[in-house]
């Protein structure tokens, strides 16, 4: 594989998962939404609570899933650039700052699903938005 079959798998495999992305965000918005309709109520039954949740917290999982494919695919990129370069190809800047920039080993990335840390704050922000949402009565309700 050359440098150009690493950058273009590299681009397909992102915009697949922007696409997956969109699609897990739309979830997570439709959560909110039944979230909201949820807090609205009032008095919302356990059993629906209990499937809005569910549905809020799958999303909220597949979202992260994204970002960890996202991760590994850059990952593996690099990965594939370091082993290119071992092997006596030749490289140009950008693939050796790949390689800098995501510590490009000959070792294979492994995937993951903790993410970096401003990744996991939007996902854990999100399951409490979406949660709270559900769970929590109104402070002001009398």
């Amino acid at each position: 594989m050359n440098e150009f079959e690493i950058m273009s798998s590299l681009n397909s495999g992102l915009a697949m998962n922007g696409l997956f992305l969109i699609g897990f965000s739309f979830l997570a918005w439709f959560s909110g939404r039944a979230s909201v309709v949820m807090h609205e109520k009032g008095n919302a039954n356990i059993f629906g609570k209990i499937v809005v949740s569910a549905f809020s917290l799958t999303s909220v999982w597949y979202i992260n899933m994204q970002f960890s494919y996202v991760s590994l695919g850059i990952k593996g990129a690099s990965h594939s650039m370091a082993v290119l370069k071992e092997e006596g190809g030749s490289i140009s800047a950008r693939g050796q700052s790949l390689i800098d920039n995501f510590n490009g080993s000959t070792e294979a990335p492994i995937f993951n699903l903790v993410n970096e840390p401003a990744g996991l704050i939007l996902v854990v922000s999100l399951a409490l938005c979406l949660l709270s949402g559900i769970w929590m009565d109104d402070s002001n309700n009398d």
